[in-house]
């Protein structure tokens, strides 16, 4: 009897345990996906302000090509 009780407590426990790990798992690969979603979006915003870098340059340039 005490070790039905016994053995009862250690599958509660593995079972809380094995949800645990679960979640935690999920939660890595949630964390993975915005990490690299965080990156992406910082990719994308470096490359339009290049963009838009190039283009005032080009027009910069072209304004000073026409004063001469």
């Amino acid at each position: 009897m005490f070790f039905d009780l016994e053995l009862k407590s250690i599958e509660e426990a593995k079972d809380r345990l094995a949800i645990c790990c679960d979640l935690r798992r999920r939660l890595v690969h949630i964390e993975i996906i915005d990490f690299w979603g965080g990156v992406r979006r910082t990719l994308s915003n470096v490359t339009l302000g290049v963009a838009v870098a190039e283009q005032i340059i080009g027009l910069l340039r072209d304004r000073k090509g026409r004063r001469r």
